[in-house]
């Protein structure tokens, strides 16, 4: 199986992390204060003595959570963040993670926490940020903004994990699905380039990745906006690739979601509803909340009578709980 991201109970920084918790860290990791300094003037081939470093980094204990300056970006480029801390920022960025399954407004608040020097200031977790922050947008129908978050991301691409790119490239066409859905191809066949070259990214997100690239390819399918117009069974053939051996929770979800869909619209009510069913059972596995409204959804539109009609009950009491325009959209009409 493999291993969800954003669920390791291990020791977590301060919320936030202030400079007086990331000089500490290097302190605890190098051995002294001195280590640390004499590490940066090292790599900076003894262009400053180590003494002055360590009164540089003693003032940088005092910024709270201002900018670092120029030791502070030095720092961040030699040591990098603490992990606890990188995995945050990832998890607050990755759309299949488990941020996604609270409270719209409790989700702007972590980013806003966390959003600030030092964990803002490391290029790989600047650009977590700014997709967490689109996904806020998005959530909160926000599209404009959204897709504003995702153009300041630009520059933090460079040199940025693959499955951040990925992550990056998925938002882009669902804004641009939206927006300008003659970009949605172009954008979706960068991600499969991706998702196929990369050989270092972590299981987990290349199961998540590749099951939102299959389902919003099949959306291209279904809604007939790809060249060959609407073909039902080539978008069951696209869920049916996504793996099942080992696959986590979200990815099965957004398997057997997907097939409800598709073999419902071929005329398949039974077999539609017993995979929306499944799909709901994966969500709840994940403790995927927002996805099992989803599943909810699908089984109160294909099951009529008192099973749909409690299905859809269920879904927008979930609805109501996270605050999520997006999801709420499905109800709508």
């Amino acid at each position: 199986m493999v291993r969800a991201l954003g669920h390791d109970p291990g020791q977590a920084p301060p919320a936030g992390l202030s400079w007086q918790d990331y000089v500490d860290w290097l302190v605890a990791t190098a051995g002294s204060l001195a280590a640390v300094a004499e590490k940066l003037a090292s790599l900076r081939g003894f262009k400053e003595d180590v003494g002055s470093i360590e009164r540089a980094l003693r003032r940088l204990r005092t910024r709270g959570q201002q900018a670092g300056g120029t030791w502070g970006v030095r720092a961040l480029a030699a040591f990098g963040l603490p992990g606890a801390a990188d995995q945050r920022a990832r998890w607050m960025g990755a759309y299949h993670s488990r941020f996604t399954d609270q409270p719209v407004g409790l989700c702007k608040d972590l980013v806003r926490l966390w959003d600030r020097p030092p964990v803002s200031e490391a290029p790989g977790s600047r650009l977590w940020l700014a997709l967490a922050h689109a996904t806020c947008a998005q959530r909160a129908g926000a599209i404009e903004e959204a897709e504003e978050h995702l153009a300041r991301a630009q520059g933090c691409v460079a040199g940025a994990p693959a499955e951040a790119r990925a992550e990056r490239l998925l938002a882009l066409a669902f804004v641009a699905s939206r927006r300008d859905p003659g970009r949605v191809c172009g954008l979706l066949a960068e991600v499969g380039k991706l998702l196929e070259s990369d050989a270092d990214m972590p299981a987990y997100d290349r199961a998540c990745l590749h099951a939102r690239w299959v389902d919003q390819r099949a959306y291209q399918i279904t809604k007939g906006l790809e060249a060959d117009g609407v073909d039902l069974a080539a978008a069951e053939a696209l869920y049916r690739s996504i793996p099942t051996q080992g696959a986590p929770p979200f990815a099965l979800f957004r398997r057997a979601n997907g097939l409800a869909y598709a073999r419902w619209k071929q005329g398949d009510d039974d077999g539609g509803a017993a995979l929306a069913r499944e799909a709901c059972s994966h969500a709840g596995d994940g403790g995927h909340l927002r996805l099992r409204a989803m599943a909810l959804s699908m089984i109160a539109r294909i099951v009529r009578g008192a099973e749909g009609e409690e299905a859809r009950r269920r879904a927008l009491g979930i609805v109501a709980v996270l605050d999520d325009e997006a999801l709420r959209l499905r109800f709508r009409g």
